[in-house]
């Protein structure tokens, strides 16, 4: 007997549809992110490319899939992005203690 596909919201903020796979007998996810960014003519196999491109939150908040917030981009640009930007975390607060951490 097949089961519905579920919504939810992950702890982390993450929203997903979470389907029962009765082949592998095991759960499947897709994310709402990687459906808006499909549906906003981002090729699947790269939204789904294993690792090799993520999508992007551009306010970094995970549950806002709004189409203006996401972006496909490939893995080491995403990475760069947000080391760049704990990098410039790091130094306000530096600055808004006095440089004491």
């Amino acid at each position: 007997m097949s089961r519905p596909a579920r919504f939810e919201t992950r702890g982390d903020g993450y929203e997903r549809w979470r389907s029962w796979d009765p082949v592998e007998r095991k759960e499947r996810y897709v994310y709402v992110h990687q459906l808006l960014c499909i549906s906003d003519g981002a090729d699947p196999h790269l939204v789904f490319s294993n690792g090799d491109y993520h999508v992007h939150h551009g306010n970094r908040i995970r549950w806002d899939n709004r189409p203006s917030n996401v972006s496909l981009l490939d893995s080491e640009k995403h990475e760069q992005h947000h080391r760049s930007h704990r990098v410039a975390g790091r130094q306000r607060v530096a600055r808004a203690d006095g440089g004491r951490r």
